[in-house]
């Protein structure tokens, strides 16, 4: 074995290669070769090339995380340099490793004439995990299918034992197209294939492939989207996998129905079974008792030990007994923080909470006016869970030790509280307590000496948690409020209360009312502190105060060995602007651990939406953005989409009204991935001034998310494609259009608005083949440019593929012309205004220009095309035309690329 791993080794030229090269011809007996964690280039890997074609007892390539910071270009000519020697020198693969090496689908052509060879008779191990080869999927089973057919020609057997494509975007048709070659080579024992957004057809396939491989050891199909329909298939082909032994179903939503079917399905004939994944299946608590005792009673009670992972579940209030009933076995429920609650639970809750019990109702009679002074205001009764009521009003958890008169809650009961005096029956009432850790003063009014009073009597209350004082101060003057908050957090922080969740929404008291908290906000009190909310405060500067109070905080309590870990930051109308913003980033960039960040309607632009972005890769526990209102524009938006793989808990993204356009729609949705944001629940783009070109682009490309996920793209910029677009959302019932009276009408020109919808085919061709084509090429490329210059806002919207065409018709005409140096000239400064425009449309993790050249590549026959355009193609006139635009400096990332299919012309 000759090993260079981890070695961070950048092999760029032939003389940087050299040194590994001579190690490797000097190596007597090489079977193993590992290059990871290194980088190699084009010429690096001719070099490398010819050191292996010296070695045809080469058997296992380790070849993987070995194309950082490389172009996707530069790929595919170093696997085929590399294959091609292993080919020359007649090795016989056992294991080739190509994980971690992000080529994208055009990656698998690199290594089709491999697969397909001599030299991959032997393969027994095939690992292409996070490659991100989507279609490229296809590519391989056909690879496999050919490889087998090739061997049996030849008088050998094709044995793949483990294949391994994690996190590639397979999605259905790669599933299918894996499952007919697996069907056929009958001989697999490990299948791991998660995070692949395949969906139920494709699950299914699989499984049908699975009982033709009788072998199999291991299955894994984690965080794809099985449901019962995908579990009942696979539940059908167990019986026939005596060798199994592991099953990963985690996060593949089999719900009750699938699981235990799954869980009927394995039985004693199962002995080598080892480890089972039943994780974040939405099961119900009956379920999860279900399957426990049958796990008990097939495995345990023969002595077989069998490790059954079943956390993340909805068990909800049933989850102890559950683990009870575990007991001692090998069954994991994780904890009960983990768990997603009862799927019901909250429609139950809604049902208790609508019946009023009799001594509610004659309490409500004694005294309507009245103030009540025992608490357990509104929000609060009829709860005999306390728990349950603090999880809806602060999103905390507390445990099961006390009762409803833990609250005590004066909601909006309109007390008007000016002296001491008009307080005292508030304060006494907080004093009785025996137990206060809520505080409930919303809907009240308080003055400076009221709110002395109070506070005395909050001192008595160190168990204080939540405190609810928003809509405090009606009627009071600004002057006021910073007194009375001084007192009323003096009183927290003197009585050593630990405080979780302070809200002060609509308390109007503007910039000077920062400085009433700022105290507490840097105590030991705050550094217990989850949920801050501040809406509607008109904080202004006075946002760049409590940012820096939230830094202070935090590096106080990190002294203190109590670190701050706020969760929850609401702070919508406060004029925050870009200042504001900015400080707030600093800030939670450090604290790292928000779970929802909400600041509408804060006139923060570009820049601040920048900053924002940026701190929300430090918080990668966020579940809900909010920056509805603000001004982000392609500028922020960029910045959001760059910040989004960096957050998989993610469950709202509100950017409505944020006039993130056409551009920046395009890099949020494309930075979306139902793999890596599973929790997803609605995304929204609402008054974007999204045109309609781009927006019919959006629905295609969100089709890509189950129908539980929501996207709202209402009150945008569809003008009279508006109906085209919402016939296009009926189907999919997860896209929201709005009605057509809140549409704001075409962004584009008067003469684009004259054109019809029909001018554009059904997959938003460009250029289309009119009827009557006048013959005159020079009248044809005036047609085309016409057509480009009138269609410029749908033609950003679908950037590469619309290019892609145009740059195929134009090769078309200079065929025709005869060369025509005229027509060659506009041909190539209508392609070179194309190329401008794609250039300036930045995607990840292909870029648009990757993409371009990829689809001419595909169209002109270089490689399988999944879709033939119709358009017919010069490659001689196109390799021209590719010619003169990187002579003018453009298209240079893709020049290897362009030169490797195109060189001959070139």
């Amino acid at each position: 074995m000759l090993s260079f791993l981890d070695q961070q080794i950048k092999m760029d030229s032939a003389e940087d290669a050299e040194s590994v090269a001579k190690k490797i011809e000097e190596c007597n007996e090489l079977k193993t070769l590992e290059l990871r964690g290194n980088t190699v280039g084009v010429e690096a890997g001719q070099r490398l090339a010819q050191a292996l074609e010296m070695h045809p007892e080469l058997e296992r390539c380790l070849w993987s995380d070995m194309f950082t910071g490389r172009l996707k270009s530069e790929i595919p000519p170093i696997l085929r340099s590399m294959c091609s020697a292993i080919m020359n020198a007649g090795c016989h693969i056992t294991e080739l490793d190509l994980s971690d090496n992000a080529f994208g689908p055009i990656g698998a052509e690199g290594i089709s004439q491999f697969l397909v060879s001599e030299s991959a008779y032997s393969l027994q191990v095939l690992k292409l995990n996070n490659n991100g080869l989507g279609a490229g999927g296809k590519t391989i089973a056909k690879c496999l299918l050919e490889c087998h057919r090739n061997a049996s020609k030849d008088g050998h057997e094709f044995k793949l034992k483990t294949f391994i494509a994690g996190r590639n975007r397979l999605e259905d048709p790669g599933a299918k197209a894996l499952a007919e070659a697996f069907t056929v080579l009958g001989s697999l024992e490990e299948v791991s294939i998660p995070q692949n957004g395949i969906r139920a057809a494709g699950i299914c396939a699989l499984a049908r492939s699975f009982r033709s491989n009788p072998s199999l050891r291991v299955i894994n199909i984690n965080d794809n989207t099985c449901t019962v329909e995908g579990a009942l298939a696979l539940s059908e082909i167990l019986d026939d996998l005596t060798q199994l032994e592991v099953l990963d179903l985690g996060d593949s939503l089999c719900r009750d129905d699938g699981i235990l079917s799954i869980c009927e399905a394995l039985s004693e004939h199962h002995h080598k079974l080892q480890f089972v994944d039943f994780s974040g299946n939405e099961l119900s608590a009956e379920t999860g008792e279900t399957v426990v005792d049958q796990w008990k009673e097939v495995f345990l009670a023969r002595g077989q030990t069998v490790r059954l992972k079943m956390t993340n579940n909805c068990f909800g209030s049933q989850f102890h007994d559950i683990k009870e009933m575990a007991g001692n076995a090998p069954i994991d429920l994780g904890e009960s923080d983990d768990d997603e609650g009862t799927l019901s639970e909250r429609s139950d809750d809604y049902v208790e909470s609508e019946g009023v019990d009799e001594d509610e109702e004659e309490d409500e009679d004694e005294g309507e006016g009245a103030p009540d002074m025992n608490g357990g205001g509104d929000g609060y009764a009829g709860g005999d869970d306390l728990s349950d009521l603090l999880n809806s009003i602060g999103g905390m958890k507390f445990a099961e030790s006390g009762d409803v008169d833990d609250v005590v809650s004066f909601l909006n009961r309109q007390l008007k509280l000016n002296t001491a005096q008009d307080a005292e029956p508030v304060a006494r009432r907080i004093e009785e307590q025996p137990c206060m850790r809520v505080l409930d003063l919303r809907g009240n009014t308080l003055g400076i000496e009221s709110g002395n009073r109070i506070a005395e009597a909050i001192k008595r209350h160190p168990e204080l948690q939540i405190c609810l004082w928003s809509d405090l101060f009606t009627g009071r003057l600004k002057d006021e409020i910073p007194p009375i908050l001084k007192s009323l957090c003096s009183a927290m922080i003197s009585s050593n209360c630990h405080i979780t969740e302070l809200d002060l929404s609509d308390n109007a008291f503007g910039p000077i009312g920062a400085e009433g908290i700022q105290e507490f906000l840097v105590s030991p009190a705050a550094f217990s502190l989850e949920v801050l909310k501040l809406n509607n405060n008109g904080l202004g500067a006075g946002g760049k105060v409590i940012a820096k109070c939230l830094s202070e905080c935090f590096m106080r309590s990190i002294q203190a060995k109590r670190r701050l870990k706020l969760k929850t930051f609401i702070a919508g109308r406060n004029r925050l602007e870009v200042p504001g913003a900015v400080a707030l980033a600093e800030a939670f960039t450090k604290i790292g651990s928000l779970e929802e960040f909400s600041v509408p309607q804060n006139g923060i632009t570009g820049k601040g939406v920048e900053a924002l972005a940026a701190c929300f890769k430090a918080n990668p526990n966020l579940r809900i953005i909010n920056l509805n209102d603000n001004t982000a524009t392609e500028l922020g938006s960029d910045a959001i989409a760059k910040a989004l793989p960096s957050l998989p808990k993610l469950e709202v993204l509100n950017l409505g009204d944020c006039l993130c356009r056409d551009q920046g729609c395009h890099a949020i949705v494309d930075a979306l991935s139902p793999t890596v944001h599973k929790a997803l629940k609605e995304v929204d783009l609402s008054g974007a001034e999204l045109s309609g070109a781009a927006a019919m682009r959006i629905v295609e490309k969100w089709k890509k998310f189950p129908s539980t996920i929501q996207l709202n793209i209402s009150s945008n910029n569809f003008g009279h494609l508006f109906d085209r677009i919402r016939e296009m959302v009926v189907q999919s019932k997860n896209v929201a259009v709005g009605e057509s009276d809140d549409d704001q009408g075409s962004l584009s020109s008067d003469d684009e608005e004259k054109m019809s919808g029909d001018d554009f085919s059904d997959d938003g061709d460009l250029v289309e083949e009119a009827p009557n084509v006048p013959i005159n090429p020079e009248e044809l490329l005036k047609r085309c440019h016409d057509c480009m210059e009138q269609a410029q806002d749908r033609f950003e919207s679908a950037v590469q593929e619309k290019a892609a065409r145009l740059l195929l018709e134009l090769a078309d005409i200079i065929a025709k012309s005869g060369n025509s140096e005229n027509i060659v000239r506009m041909a190539v400064n209508v392609a070179e205004d194309v190329i401008k425009r794609v250039e300036a449309v930045r995607r990840r993790p292909i870029s648009t220009t990757s993409q371009l050249v990829n689809n001419l590549i595909a169209q002109s026959g270089f490689v399988k095309c999944e879709e033939k355009w119709n358009i017919p193609v010069n490659k001689t006139a196109l390799a021209m035309l590719l010619n003169q635009l990187m002579a003018r400096g453009h298209l240079s990332d893709q020049s290897a690329l362009i030169q490797n299919y195109f060189g001959s012309a070139v």
